[in-house]
């Protein structure tokens, strides 16, 4: 008796096999590639220095097609615009297009700028500035010297030290002076940060609030915390954003997102019912009023909520002093949630003033020149590797089940001798 022969599988049943469990794998490996690029362990749009070459490179990209864009030649167009930017006496704007003259012009302008900028004296933004200035036209250059004519603090800053002249003695009418000056510059310079208001003036809006009149809560509310809760750093930054809230500057979104940080932190309501219960009366707010409204932040904030709300006005006062204060307000109108805040300071930290005329001419694109770079390390390697085996390994099964499913019902051409067998069993 002959035996039967076992018969063997058919290669749909191993093709099915094989392609089920592929497609289980595959998400999860995806998965775990996704978690160990973009994870927790790294921020989004981090300040690293690959992170800040790529923004760099975005933001030539973007003024390259600025420039391309425009109605003339790019040196004609760039010219105009340092023209407009002069005219509007906004000095950032007008070094932020300086700075991007290497991108904005091209062929034999742009070869020669970066030609000069090359054997220039200086090195970095002075040395590109200065190249610059030399391809805007001579009344353009008078203009812009005269703009950045040093002042007479600077005259005072640059003279010599006592220490430094032979026989001469520091003076302690000398040392006052001096300290006036420097305090001087940087209350000049530190002036356009202040928007909150004193405690006095806060404390008298405290005390209407309680007799129920109207008032801008927000408002109320991040400049308590400005003055009251927050670090120097953070106060810059309250003051900016409600700069930018009272010009009617920032997104809806983005007012929002801060609203809702900041009421996390601090509860309106509780604000309002302990205030009701310390200003009954109307008389004393001028004097007791600003203890009164400190303790009452003090006990009503939230410690945990509060640090992510100073973080993100840490973040407003970076970009401000990457920038200008005005400038961060510009770009912070494109704003619209914390991802955005963490890209406009990738943007600002990596482009400096060359983000000002970005965030005033090309404003829809301001924020998409941010970059993260993904950290290659051995585990991504691997991780990809398997995405990539799994997804050939799905390709060939679903080609070669395509090629047999056109190849299975073809006639098989047998010998003779082969068909006698067959019958003959």
């Amino acid at each position: 008796m002959k035996s039967r022969r076992k018969r063997r599988l058919p290669f749909a049943v191993y093709a099915a096999l094989t392609f089920n469990l592929a497609i289980c794998v595959t998400p999860f490996i995806a998965a775990r590639a996704i978690s160990t690029a973009y994870g927790d362990k790294r921020p989004a749009y981090e300040a690293t220095s690959e992170a800040v070459v790529a923004t760099r490179q975005a933001m030539d990209s973007r003024f390259e097609k600025l420039a391309a864009n425009g109605e003339g030649a790019p040196r004609d167009v760039w010219s105009a615009l340092v023209r407009e930017q002069l005219e509007a006496n906004n000095m950032s704007a007008v070094d932020g297009l300086l700075q991007a003259a290497p991108a904005m012009l091209n062929g034999a302008d742009g070869a020669a700028l970066k030609a000069r900028v090359a054997v220039a004296d200086d090195s970095g933004e002075k040395a590109v500035l200065a190249a610059a200035v030399a391809y805007l036209p001579e009344d353009m250059q008078d203009e812009y010297e005269r703009r950045n004519a040093p002042t007479p603090i600077a005259y005072f800053k640059n003279t010599a030290p006592a220490h430094a002249v032979d026989g001469a003695k520091p003076a302690a009418a000398q040392i006052q002076a001096d300290a006036e000056l420097a305090r001087a510059e940087d209350e000049s310079e530190q002036q356009e940060f202040r928007m909150l208001g004193d405690m006095r003036d806060l404390s008298i809006t405290a005390a209407r609030w309680a007799r129920n009149d109207r008032i801008d809560e927000f408002a109320f509310t991040l400049a308590g915390v400005g003055l009251i809760l927050a670090d120097p750093e953070a106060r810059e930054g309250a003051s900016i954003a409600l700069s930018a809230r009272r010009g009617q500057s920032l997104d809806n979104d983005f007012q929002l997102y801060l609203e809702q940080r900041l009421y996390s932190a601090v509860d309106p309501a509780d604000l309002k019912r302990l205030l009701d219960g310390e200003f009954q009366s109307d008389f004393g707010y001028g004097t007791t009023g600003p203890a009164v409204v400190e303790n009452v932040f003090k006990s009503t904030v939230n410690r945990g909520e509060l640090e992510s709300v100073l973080a993100d006005l840490r973040i407003v006062r970076d970009i401000a002093r990457e920038t200008s204060t005005e400038s961060a307000v510009a770009i912070i109108s494109s704003v619209k949630d914390g991802s955005d805040l963490r890209r406009a300071s990738l943007v600002a930290r990596a482009g400096g003033k060359r983000a000002v005329p970005l965030a005033l001419y090309d404003g829809e694109h301001l924020l998409d020149t941010a970059r993260t770079v993904i950290t290659w390390n051995n585990a991504l390697r691997l991780q990809v590797a398997g995405l990539v085996a799994c997804l050939a390994l799905l390709g060939f099964i679903s080609l070669s089940v395509l090629v047999r499913s056109f190849t299975r019902d073809r006639p098989k051409k047998r010998h003779a001798v082969y068909l006698t067998q067959d019958r003959a069993a």
